[in-house]
């Protein structure tokens, strides 16, 4: 019964002289008036192709693919080696950038603990808030206090050369850059901590 209808439908829509004669006779009844039915139909219009999308490939790139970084194993020494570049990069970078703005209140100071182990960078921006850094030796960290989002542990990403928050894979130079820029309205801010990413 399909097949005769199939046929039939076929048939009815592009009769030829041999096989219309040969579809009609073989249908039953019932398959010639579905088929009738189905031919009368009028055929639904083409779609037209798909439009074409192009991207360039550096933003599909940077927009399907974000970078998920992981915790590096350090030793005790590499720990110290890079937090206290990080630390003295972050220091010397905003001592020189904040005697530019114009605020009352604003103060870095950096002091170092009496086993040279550990440091507290402390960053007052006036009544906009007060910035705390600080080295975490036992958990390989390095701990901020932000009075916009709050406080963060950041670890080291060796591979990539970045401390980053493990709860949401941010850097903790790029919220150091959004926040400065947005407290002070200076978008010239730029922190360099000295990672250098690959």
């Amino acid at each position: 019964m399909q097949r005769s209808v199939r046929s039939l439908s076929a048939a009815l829509a592009r009769p030829t002289r041999a096989a219309l004669p040969r579809a009609v006779a073989a249908a039953s009844p019932s398959a010639l008036l579905i088929a009738q039915s189905s031919a009368a139909r009028p055929l639904p219009p083409a779609r037209p192709p798909p439009a074409c999308r192009c991207f360039h490939a550096a933003l599909v790139r940077q927009a399907g693919a974000s970078t998920t970084y992981s915790i590096g194993n350090l030793s005790d020494r590499e720990y110290h080696d890079v937090s206290d570049t990080t630390m003295d990069r972050l220091t010397e970078y905003l001592e020189e950038k904040l005697e530019e703005v114009d605020l009352a209140g604003i103060d870095v100071e950096y002091s170092v603990s009496t086993c040279g182990k550990s440091g507290v960078l402390t960053v007052k921006l006036g009544d906009k808030g007060t910035y705390v850094v600080n080295k975490q030796p036992p958990n390989k960290q390095i701990w901020l206090s932000s009075p916009i989002s709050g406080p963060k542990r950041y670890d080291f990403d060796v591979d990539h050369d970045v401390w980053f928050y493990a709860r949401d894979n941010h850097l903790m130079h790029d919220l150091l850059n959004r926040e400065l820029r947005e407290l002070l309205q200076d978008e010239t801010i730029e922190v360099d901590l000295g990672e250098q990413e690959h």
